[in-house]
């Protein structure tokens, strides 16, 4: 590499083209979603909102009790009337242009706090330093498009810390504007997500313990308000009522402790599942570096928001690796302190095997996600195929099993929720709480010359069923992985509890019966 492109790759610039164009690559690749609340309280309540389906009895057990904020699937359904109203929709579009408005979200926030770095440090190199980390650290890039409600916490988490110390570092004028955006970032981030009250509590008491600037506060009341008002109003638009969501979400979820049903989990949850997904040595890094922050900068406004954030989630009981996202969208700032802390005390070659083996790791983990395509979108994308091919399709499935179109929950009670997010048009998911419910069903829509198939979670059903079944072979993965990376056949995993069969028409079963 000659040294003109090594130093335009590598100055400040450079670091921003390539990680947006690696954003964008995870924004058209990276499909799929990260936890399964990611799709069913947003997608499919803009969904019901766009085009009445799924209806309220197939919508998650939270919305009957209008426990989420109506802001993300009010965006989802803005987009989505725009490309109605172009001729232009499409799940898979719509999807594509949400994680792409989350990643440039999050570039701005990482610019945003990279003036914080490269201030508080006096070192250009650790502003690109923090860039590259938030841009390519391999867990960041993934996280960083997806339109969860944990992620665009974190974003906004980022930009109100960076814009408050900013604030801060400046002589602090034009108070009462500065009052209103930050005001507006905390009421969002509210909103967003109700947890990130307990981020913001530690915000508010820093401010009033090392910020005590009376025309900053007078500013951020309307803002807070505003943004309050404007989930109010989402939230009336969303479930067609007045409603408080925060207060119905601490009474069902505290209160009546319906997130205890999903687990309870020890303190130490969060370190070792952290480690498990995040990979142990980053993980470890992570852990060490924020540990260290806290430790050391005991008085900074990260720690006052964070610490209070994380020690709750420690004492709650449900536990899950995302619920600590937003904290780790600061990983980049607490690592990059942590290297300059590296820099002093460990020798010059092993700071670079300890380089060297991240930065392969980070490589290889970018790798992985970019092509491997999550095994429901390979399969939403087949029935699309298979459906245009057979036109009216009818699938039925057992309540209790799940299957790409369907899950079971069991909350307050018994429900299936759908996906009809991806369902193609003309297609029809039915639900039977007996499999002799279901053969009937089976056989009656067959005898109106309808198609039917079986979602089943059984691999040997063509075998036990009284129907003539003929089971689709279909796998989401490359052929050429399939044939020739398939060590242990793997790639049966994600599909063993996920078969397809057709029910044989009258006509069909009849010709294999002849001699």
């Amino acid at each position: 590499m000659s040294p003109e492109l090594k130093k335009i790759l590598c100055s400040r610039r450079g670091i921003l083209v390539a990680g947006a164009l690696l954003t964008l690559l995870y924004a058209w690749l990276s499909r799929g979603y990260y936890h399964h609340d990611e799709h069913y309280q947003i997608l499919e309540y803009a969904h019901m909102k766009l085009f009445g389906t799924p209806t309220v009895e197939h919508l998650a057990w939270e919305y009957p009790l209008m426990m989420r904020s109506g802001v993300q699937p009010g965006i989802v359904w803005c987009l989505g009337r725009l490309l109605l109203a172009g001729g232009l929709y499409s799940p898979y579009l719509l999807i594509f242009l949400l994680q792409l408005f989350s990643g440039a979200l999050s570039i701005g926030a990482l610019v945003v706090f990279s003036r914080v770095v490269r201030r508080e440090t006096g070192d250009e190199k650790q502003e690109r330093l923090f860039l590259a980390l938030g841009l390519f650290l391999w867990f960041l890039a993934y996280l960083h498009v997806h339109f969860s409600a944990e992620m665009l916490t974190g974003n906004l988490l980022l930009l109100l810390a960076g814009c408050t110390l900013h604030y801060v570092s400046t002589d602090r004028k034009h108070e009462f504007r500065w009052g209103l955006l930050l005001g507006a970032l905390a009421g969002a981030t509210f909103v967003v997500r109700y947890q990130s009250g307990f981020a913001l509590l530690g915000y508010g008491l820093w401010l009033l313990t090392f910020c005590r600037r009376w025309k900053l506060f007078v500013g951020m009341v309307p803002g807070v308000c505003c943004m309050l008002a404007f989930g109010l109003l989402a939230d009336r638009w969303f479930y067609g009522q007045w409603t408080l969501t925060p207060i119905n979400y601490l009474r069902e979820n505290i209160f009546h402790g319906h997130m205890l049903k999903f687990g309870v989990e020890p303190w130490w949850y969060y370190f070792s599942a952290s480690l498990a997904e995040g990979g142990i040595l980053f993980g470890l890094l992570v852990w060490a570096a924020m540990l260290r922050f806290f430790w050391i900068c005991r008085r900074h406004l990260v720690a006052w928001m964070l610490v209070p954030f994380l020690l709750v989630h420690f004492l709650l009981g449900h536990k899950e690796v995302r619920f600590f996202f937003p904290a780790f969208f600061f990983a980049p700032y607490f690592i990059t302190l942590f290297w300059q802390e590296i820099r002093r005390t460990v020798p010059l070659r092993l700071r670079r095997w300890f380089a060297g083996i991240m930065l392969a790791c980070n490589v290889g983990a970018i790798l992985f996600v970019l092509v491997q395509d999550p095994a429901e979108i390979g399969f939403y994308g087949m029935m699309d195929r298979y459906c245009e091919q057979k036109g009216d399709v009818v699938a039925l499935n057992l309540a209790g099993d799940k299957t790409y179109y369907s899950w079971p929950q069991y909350v307050i009670e018994p429900r299936v929720i759908e996906t009809r997010f991806y369902m193609p048009k003309d297609f029809a998911n039915l639900h039977f709480d007996t499999f002799e419910a279901l053969e009937a069903a089976a056989r009656a829509l067959a005898a109106e010359r309808r198609h039917v198939i079986i979602l089943s979670a059984d691999p040997d059903l063509a075998g036990k069923s009284a129907l003539r079944l003929r089971k689709i072979a279909w796998n989401p993965y490359p052929e050429w992985v399939v044939r020739h990376c398939n060590f242990n056949d793997w790639t049966r995993y994600s599909l063993r509890s996920k078969n397809i069969y057709e029910v044989l028409p009258a006509e069909e079963v009849a010709q294999q019966g002849r001699p």
